[in-house]
C-alpha cells in the first residue's frame, strides 16, 4: 500500500509541471531569438545558432571591441517538420579566435534585424581556473528559468548538459504529447545562459519523440537544433563525440543507443578512452556524460541503470576517468570514488588519487523533483531530493579540481569535494544544510488533494499498453 501510495503521489506531482510551464508561443519575427553557442572544431572557432520564422538570410559579426565588430562571417540555414515545427535554423562560426580573450557578437542582418550584442570568452591555453556548469532534465517551467538564471550570475565558461532539455516530448501534457513550439520556449528560457556560454550536450529520453505519439520523429528535433562536433573525434554519430578544453578531455556518450560490446558506439568510446590516456600530460582530467546514471539511489525515481554499468564501467576504470555526470533521476546525488559498488576514501570530501570514478547526478534543473529518500548504499555520498541546482565543475590548477553542487534559490553550496593529483586539496566552501524538505512536504500534500481528480481521469484516457519514461 505504501509503495502504492507513493507511485500515485508521484504521478501527480508530475501532472503539476504540466500546469506550471509557460504560455508556449510559435517562432513568428524575423529578429534572431533563442541564441546559442556551441564549442566548435578547434578552440579557435565558436559555433552560434539562432532562429527566426521565415527569414533566410543572415550572418554573424564579431570582434574583442564592443563597438568595433570588425569580423563577419555568413549562415547557413535550415529546417526539419517531423514534429510540426516551422521555422529557420541558422548557423555561423566565428573563426581566427585568440585564447582567453572576451568577443562581442551579433547575429542576424540588417533587413531582418539584429540580435542584441552578446559577449563570450574564449578557453585558456594554460591552467588558468575555469568554471564549467553542470545541469539535466530542465523542462519550461519556473523553477528552471530560476535555475537558469542563477546559472547566468555565475560566470560560467562552459556548460555540460546531460539530456532531458526542453520535454516537448511529455507524456504528462494534457494536450499534444509532443509540443514541437516547446522546444522554442525552451530556447528563449535558456537564451540567458547560451548566449554567452557555449553549451555541449548528451542525448536524453526525452530527446527522442517517436515514443509518444510523434511517429517518425524520433531525435530529429534535438539533431537540427544542436550542432555538436562529432567528427573532429573519429565519431560518425552526433550521439556520441569528445573534445578538449582547458585541462579536461571532456566525452558524450548516449545511454539512448546500442553501447552493448561490440556496439559501433562501444568501440568509438574505448578507442577514444585509449586516445585521452595518451594525451593525459595536456589534459590531465577525463570526465564523461551521459543521461542514464550508472549510480542512483533514489527510492522513488528511475534508480541506477545496470546494463549501462556492467557494459562501459570497466572502460571507466581501466582508462582512469575522473569524473560521471548524468541526469535522468530528478535529484542530485553525489558518490564517493567507486568502481562496481565498491566505495574508496569515504571519511573525506578532499580525494587524493582516487581508485575510481566519483559519478555526479544533477537532475535538478527545472523538471518537477524526485521527492523520496535514498536507499543509503556504501557507495553514496551525498543525497538531495527537495532543491533545485546546478553544480559548477572548476579546474583549480593542473594538479587539482573541486566541484561545488549550489541551490537555486539563495545560492547555498549543499555539496562540495576536490580532488588533488599530488597532495589532497581543502574545498573553498563548507556545505550548510539544505532546509527545502517540509515546504516540499506541504507543497506534495496541496498538490495530491488538488489534483487527484485530474489524475485519475488522464491516466483512464491513456491506452491500456502506454509506458513512458520521466
Amino acid at each position: 500500500m505504501a509503495n502504492k501510495s507513493t507511485s500515485i503521489a508521484f504521478v501527480v506531482l508530475l501532472v503539476l509541471t504540466s500546469l506550471m510551464i509557460t504560455a508556449i508561443d510559435e517562432v513568428d519575427g524575423e529578429v534572431p531569438e533563442q541564441v546559442r553557442l556551441t564549442l566548435g572544431n578547434s578552440s579557435t572557432e565558436m559555433i552560434v545558432s539562432w532562429i527566426t520564422a521565415n527569414h533566410l538570410e543572415g550572418g554573424v559579426e564579431w570582434g574583442t571591441d564592443f563597438d568595433n565588430l570588425n569580423h563577419s562571417g555568413p549562415s547557413t540555414h535550415h529546417t526539419y517538420d517531423a514534429d510540426g515545427w516551422d521555422g529557420i535554423i541558422h548557423v555561423a562560426i566565428m573563426s581566427d579566435l585568440l585564447p582567453g580573450t572576451e568577443y562581442h557578437y551579433r547575429v542576424g542582418d540588417t533587413e531582418g534585424g539584429w540580435s542584441p550584442i552578446y559577449s563570450f570568452s574564449t578557453e585558456f591555453s594554460d591552467d588558468t581556473r575555469v568554471r564549467i556548469g553542470i545541469v539535466a532534465d530542465m523542462d519550461v517551467t519556473n523553477a528552471a528559468d530560476d535555475v537558469v538564471g542563477s546559472m547566468a550570475g555565475h560566470d560560467l565558461d562552459l556548460v555540460l548538459f546531460p539530456g532531458d532539455l526542453s520535454y516537448a516530448n511529455d507524456p504528462m501534457r494534457f494536450w499534444n504529447e509532443v509540443d514541437a513550439d516547446e522546444w522554442d520556449d525552451w530556447g528563449r528560457l535558456y537564451q540567458s545562459v547560451s548566449a554567452s556560454t557555449p553549451t555541449m550536450f548528451a542525448v536524453g529520453n526525452h530527446e527522442n519523440e517517436e515514443q509518444d505519439g510523434c511517429h517518425g520523429c524520433g531525435y530529429d528535433a534535438y539533431l537540427n537544433r544542436m550542432e555538436l562536433p562529432n567528427n573532429v573525434s573519429g565519431s560518425d554519430s552526433e550521439f556520441w563525440y569528445s573534445f578538449n578544453y582547458s585541462m579536461f578531455h571532456i566525452i558524450s556518450i548516449s545511454s539512448e543507443h546500442d553501447y552493448s560490446e561490440p556496439s559501433t558506439q562501444y568501440n568509438w568510446l574505448e578507442n577514444d578512452l585509449a586516445l585521452a590516456n595518451q594525451d593525459r600530460d595536456a589534459h590531465p582530467w577525463l570526465i564523461t556524460m551521459f543521461h542514464r546514471p550508472m549510480y542512483s539511489s533514489t527510492e522513488s525515481g528511475h534508480g541506477s541503470e545496470l546494463n549501462l554499468r556492467d557494459t562501459i564501467e570497466p572502460l571507466f576504470i581501466e582508462h582512469k576517468v575522473d569524473i560521471a555526470i548524468s541526469g535522468h533521476d530528478h535529484n542530485y546525488e553525489r558518490t564517493f570514488p567507486v568502481d562496481s559498488t565498491t566505495a574508496y576514501q569515504t571519511d573525506t570530501n578532499a580525494f587524493l588519487r582516487p581508485e575510481g570514478p566519483i559519478h555526479i547526478l544533477v537532475g535538478t534543473g527545472g523538471r518537477i523533483l524526485y521527492p523520496g529518500s535514498s536507499s543509503n548504499p556504501e557507495w553514496s555520498a551525498h543525497f538531495e531530493s527537495t532543491t533545485y541546482g546546478f553544480g559548477v565543475l572548476e579546474l583549480l590548477n593542473k594538479d587539482a579540481i573541486q566541484f561545488t553542487f549550489y541551490d537555486d534559490d539563495n545560492g547555498d553550496v549543499l555539496d562540495i569535494f576536490t580532488i588533488g593529483r599530488v597532495e589532497a586539496v581543502t574545498p573553498e566552501h563548507t556545505p550548510v544544510a539544505n532546509t527545502d524538505g517540509i515546504m516540499m512536504i506541504i507543497v506534495g500534500v496541496f498538490v495530491i488533494t488538488s489534483f487527484a481528480g485530474v489524475v485519475i481521469w488522464k491516466l483512464r484516457s491513456r491506452p491500456v499498453n502506454s509506458e513512458s519514461e520521466e
